[in-house]
């Protein structure tokens, strides 16, 4: 029985250890694997080191911790599927940032897990890469660290219920999700650092805070932020455009692009070199256009208006039956002016009228009284 009991015990220690080298030194796997123990052992850690490939099939990690240096890498339709785990991915070198890189058609699945990504040289950035028509989609996960999300090449990315943030904003060490080539993101309910688009590719947010360091988007980049907060350093340039409903902004600079905002506040604008702002229904506190840039004020009011250079700022009402009426916002002393001037008149118009109108009354009055002694 003893005997028995001792081939047992080495028999489970083996499964154990069989296991852990299977998804180490840079194995490439075709078919399902789980990082995770079978399904009768329990929870436990697991350290591996090594490039772990991926083809044609899932990677899972799954109620486990997991400890990971150099990177994932999923390609030619491959999966990587984190579930309930919690996953600490460390990057070396100046030229090995990438912690996960998916290509080919590949696609990173995170439920309820916490990834932690961290490089071995200090405030390096470590990397997500996604690329060439490969999917992300993080649902009710943390992810810390200096990293980034990058999309390329037709990729997508899909943030939500989750929370993407740095260690530390003060010294830019931020979690950042950022596209370009074609691709998209869309990020619903989350909170993270800051986003960006740029090379034709965009980023949709709703419902969300982007607090610490805001958007930017740069060549014909597209950002459309819906039902959110975003803080400061909002950077546009060269063509982008910047959409904004029903949000609350702290401060926008940008150069040579387009900037719609409705149903907003806004506490700086900032537009410069050929740039158009259109404010519809927008409170803002202060608004400057410099350098040929052209702002428009919709409906909205701004506490302090300032044109520099060429800049040009207009404001206007949307009238229902003669559309959009607008004056550069320079007349607005004379406009004040002539309303005041206007009701003024009015004013001694109604005055005349019913002075003119009480006399009559008053008339009628005594007539009516002479002709009552007259008849008695």
């Amino acid at each position: 029985m003893l005997l028995c009991a001792v081939a047992l015990l080495n028999l489970q220690s083996w499964l154990t250890v069989s296991q852990v080298e299977s998804v180490t030194f840079g194995n490439e796997f075709s078919s399902n694997i789980r990082a995770s123990m079978s399904r009768g052992l329990q929870y436990q850690k697991l350290a591996v080191e090594g490039d772990i490939v991926v083809e044609n099939g899932t990677y899972l990690v799954e109620d486990t911790e997991l400890n990971l240096t150099v990177k994932i890498i999923a390609r030619n339709n491959a999966t990587v599927f984190i579930r309930n785990a919690t996953l600490a991915l460390t990057t070396r070198g100046y030229n090995y940032r990438e912690g996960i890189v998916l290509a080919d058609k590949s696609r990173l699945i995170v439920e309820n897990a916490t990834i932690t990504l961290e490089s071995a040289n200090i405030g390096e950035q470590s990397y997500i890469t996604v690329g060439d028509d490969a999917v992300v989609n993080i649902t009710d996960s943390k992810l810390y660290g200096t990293a980034l999300i990058i999309g390329r090449k037709n990729s997508r990315t899909y943030v939500n219920h989750s929370v993407l943030k740095g260690p530390s904003p003060i010294n830019l060490q931020v979690f950042s999700v950022l596209t370009e080539d074609n691709s998209t993101a869309r990020i619903q309910d989350s909170e993270l650092d800051t986003a960006g688009a740029r090379g034709s590719s965009s980023v949709y947010v709703s419902n969300s805070i982007i607090q610490t360091r805001g958007v930017s988007a740069g060549g014909n980049g597209l950002i459309e932020i819906e039902n959110s907060s975003v803080g400061t350093s909002q950077w546009l340039w060269d063509n982008s455009t910047l959409r904004i409903l029903n949000s609350t902004i702290d401060h926008i600079l940008f150069a040579g692009s387009s900037l719609i905002v409705r149903d907003s506040k806004v506490h700086d604008i900032w537009a410069s070199s050929n740039s158009t702002v259109w404010l519809m229904s927008v409170s803002v506190s202060r608004v400057l256009a410099r350098g040929n840039s052209t702002l428009w004020l919709i409906n909205s009011y701004a506490r302090e208006i300032k044109a520099e250079d060429q800049g040009k700022v207009y404001v206007g009402w949307q009238l229902p039956l003669f559309g959009t009426i607008a004056f550069p916002h320079t007349w607005l002393p004379i406009l004040q002016g002539l309303a005041l001037l206007a009701a003024l008149i009015i004013i001694i118009g109604l005055l005349v009228v019913l002075n003119r109108r009480w006399k009559r009354r008053q008339l009628q009055k005594e007539r009516q009284s002479s002709h009552a002694s007259f008849q008695s």
